[in-house]
């Protein structure tokens, strides 16, 4: 893969595109999942729901942009990722990565089950045969299958970060505290998407919580401060 690439004339530079990604990544996933999907879902009433989504369509149709957004932004982020952490542990960054673009392409393939309610709820005559009861339990279902299918996400997500982290606390030119928190936030996402999976009546928000800190710490130190890029070509240069 490196061979495929240019050489990084300005890890620095890089680094701070990557944080600026990653911080609109953040900015645009959050907006989408907090402020739209959870915020228009009332719970344990599919009318209510329907109700709430179709009186926000515009509202709900930018969740779904933004969420598109986050998946295509999250592209080119993780290849910047690669070239900027690749010199710390080529082989493992790759790994990384390969877990990174899985849970994207996951996200991206399941994004239909979030765009899914406004078809059924739209009016159109290609379900004016279901009662509108149905349709809104099937609109339910349908984001139900997206929680399903961002929590498979999560798991590769986790383990990328989990990887990510070791790099990062190994690397020399990042500080090895934003490493431990990187790999905490991995930790999170995997014990969250168990607990999802395996008993979800202890589902809770708190356990996410940490991924907020430990992707915070590490897209504002790459905008704002980039890499020590005296470190990262010593350890770039070692055979």
């Amino acid at each position: 893969m490196q061979t495929l690439l240019p050489p990084v004339r300005s890890p620095r530079g890089e680094a701070r595109v990557a944080g600026a990604l990653y911080i609109l990544v953040i900015l645009l996933g959050g907006f989408a999942e907090v402020a739209v999907r959870q915020g228009l879902i009332v719970g344990g009433d599919p009318a209510a729901t329907a109700k709430a989504i179709m009186a926000n369509e515009s509202l709900y149709r930018l969740g779904f942009c933004a969420e598109m957004l986050t998946n295509m932004i999250a592209i080119p982020l993780t290849l910047i990722t690669y070239r900027i952490l690749a010199p710390a542990g080529r082989f493992w960054v790759l790994l990384a990565v390969l877990f990174d673009l899985t849970q994207n392409t996951i996200n991206a393939v399941n994004a239909w089950t979030q765009f899914a309610p406004l078809t059924l709820l739209s009016g159109s005559p290609d379900v004016a045969a279901l009662p509108k009861a149905e349709l809104a339990a099937l609109a339910r279902v349908a984001l139900k299958w997206h929680d399903v299918g961002f929590n498979i996400a999560l798991t590769f997500f986790g383990v990328a970060l989990v990887i990510y982290g070791v790099v990062i606390f190994r690397s020399r030119f990042l500080p090895r505290l934003i490493g431990v928190l990187y790999g905490i936030a991995g930790l999170c996402y995997l014990a969250n998407s168990f607990v999802y999976f395996m008993a979800p009546s202890l589902s809770s928000p708190a356990i996410l919580a940490p991924c907020l800190l430990g992707e915070g710490a590490l897209a504002l130190w790459m905008l704002i401060v980039g890499v020590n890029e005296t470190r990262w070509r010593a350890v770039a240069e070692r055979p």
